[in-house]
């Protein structure tokens, strides 16, 4: 089944790679049925998880025992050689009650070389959670330095290249498609995240400026989105303006848009995509 990694391939690069996806994957059930699974590869950084779940009340005090779920747990049994594909959704948390979105946890490991062990292991994880859901979304560090993130880019059906109306992030994001050798490789779809459509630097404005003959897709920026990403309510948010005018409700205008880039990212995998 096809994985779709986010990535900005510039390390230094503000590009909203956790925003992009956050939003795609919240859209996804009300436009599809497929089983989907949404994880991340940071350090220390649950900025993916805490979109859709309040991250103060979990924990060893909460309803989640950390050392028993997610990356972490999947590392584990990888290692004992107990991991089946079919077990990745005991580690995985449902986002949507009934419906088709889970979210497998990150690494809870808060030091730099055990996250460096467990991210040895990700690729492989991957592997296997490819074998059970029909779609498996990604949030990748940003860079090409790590070893395991080229592995999993090229394991990639699509990449969507993240980044900014920042002219110098869109420099960096458009050489990297004309030298990056996985991004020739690979179908690749361009999103502006935090879009501001009165910017100077409209996306077909960009598209001409560098010369780009596809269609560039947005994310608008939306301060009642990212305060449900900091919240942990963004299924509500969504939920409750899946329906907005795009004309009339600026909220309506941020489905819409994020619409679009699911239902290309959906299109862009269509003959590899399988109902169940």
């Amino acid at each position: 089944m096809p994985i779709v990694s986010f990535w900005n391939p510039v390390e230094s690069t503000q590009a909203s790679t956790t925003s992009s996806i956050v939003a795609v994957a919240s859209m996804l059930p009300s436009r599809c049925k497929y089983r989907t699974l949404v994880t991340q590869t940071h350090y220390s950084d649950f900025s993916l998880e805490s979109a859709f779940f309040n991250m103060d009340k979990l924990g060893n005090k909460g309803n989640l025992d950390i050392a028993d779920t997610g990356v972490d747990a999947l590392d584990r049994l990888l290692r004992s050689n107990k991991l089946a594909p079919e077990s990745i959704a005991n580690y995985a948390k449902p986002i949507y009650k009934g419906e088709r979105l889970e979210l497998l946890y990150g690494t809870f490991k808060n030091d730099r070389d055990s996250y460096s062990r467990i991210l040895e292991t990700f690729p492989l994880i991957i592997d296997y959670a490819n074998q059970f859901y029909d779609l498996v979304l990604v949030d990748l560090n940003k860079g090409d330095r790590d070893q395991e993130i080229n592995k999993i880019l090229q394991k990639s059906d699509l990449i969507v290249l993240t980044m900014s109306q920042s002219m110098l992030v869109l420099k960096k994001a458009f050489k990297a498609m004309d030298l990056m050798k996985v991004l020739q490789e690979k179908p690749v779809i361009p999103v502006i995240g935090k879009y501001d459509r009165f910017s100077k630097f409209a996306d077909k404005n960009i598209a001409r400026n560098f010369n780009y003959k596809k269609k560039m897709y947005t994310i608008p920026y939306n301060t009642q989105f990212f305060d449900a990403c900091n919240d942990g309510t963004l299924t509500s948010f969504i939920s409750a303006n899946v329906k907005a005018d795009p004309a009339l409700d600026r909220n309506g205008f941020f489905i819409d848009e994020t619409g679009k880039l699911v239902d290309a990212i959906l299109s862009s995998l269509e003959s590899k995509l399988v109902d169940r």
